[in-house]
């Protein structure tokens, strides 16, 4: 069977807190881990996506509406959609032990923002930042 879930797969996430958001995969376990016995991934996707900008707004009101705010978490596959799209974004490695704690989460959350922020800006992937409309 071919594996779908690979790093750089732009996914929907299906349940929870976070569900309609979309998301990228970082690190797939297909066969599982010792404490988690079924196939997940690694996901950093946006909670909040940023707003819509104008021509006539300031600088700083741009700079306002243009922040994003990411999450990052370990899903099961069940809860997440493949889509067709992948995203070259060069995240940062990460394993699911430094998530547990919370300062290392704090900053991998962060380094996230900047990445996510930073190709916001650049204007690639357009789609990849606009709400999801359900």
């Amino acid at each position: 069977m071919v594996k779908i879930m690979k790093t750089g797969k732009v996914v929907l996430v299906l349940s929870g807190r976070y569900a309609g958001r979309k998301a990228i995969v970082m690190k797939n376990y297909d066969d599982g881990t010792t404490d988690k016995q079924y196939g997940h991934a690694l996901v950093a996707g946006i909670d909040r996506y940023p707003r819509k900008v104008h021509k006539r707004m300031g600088k700083a009101k741009i700079h306002k509406r243009s922040k994003i705010k990411p999450f990052v978490k370990i899903l099961n596959y069940n809860h997440l959609m493949p889509t067709r799209y992948t995203v070259d974004l060069a995240l940062e490695k990460v394993t699911p032990k430094e998530l547990k704690d919370p300062m290392k989460r704090k900053k991998i959350r962060f380094q996230t923002r900047v990445k996510f922020e930073e190709r916001y800006k650049s204007g690639k992937n357009k789609w990849f930042f606009q709400k999801l409309r359900f």
